[in-house]
């Protein structure tokens, strides 16, 4: 097993925060461009919606969570579809992100409209 030293980790830490600082700078106007459809859905009284899998879909779901008590976004607004379900919210549930009949039930369940905004979550980009 490969091991590092406190200060080898905290190294690697401030090599990778540098590296987020230039990802999130060359991704600049598409993160903009992002939030202001997101703005747009919430004005017009739309829906966002997360759908993501693995860890990037159980941080959209703590995401929506907290639109509630951190802006006042009245229940049902901001949800989030994590691919295996509830289940997967505190496990894995190997396989569920390539379950494409899944995903386009749970956006049928939620009965979307030209307002809402689908916003897909993925780390690798291919999910």
């Amino acid at each position: 097993m490969h091991r590092l030293a406190p200060d080898e980790v905290l190294a690697l830490f401030e090599r990778e925060d540098r590296r987020l600082l230039e990802a999130v700078h060359g991704a600049r106007a598409a993160i903009a461009d992002l939030a202001g459809r997101m703005a747009h859905a919430m004005e017009c009284g739309g829906r966002m919606i997360y759908a993501g899998a693995g860890t990037s879909g159980r941080l959209g779901a703590l995401d929506a969570a907290e639109w509630g008590p951190t802006f006042g976004v009245e229940p049902g607004r901001v949800l989030a579809i994590v691919a295996g379900g509830k289940r997967a919210l505190s496990q894995a549930v190997e396989g569920a992100e390539d379950r494409r009949d899944e995903a386009v039930a749970a956006l049928d369940d939620l009965d979307l409209a030209a307002r809402d905004l689908v916003i897909g979550i993925t780390a690798s980009g291919t999910t």
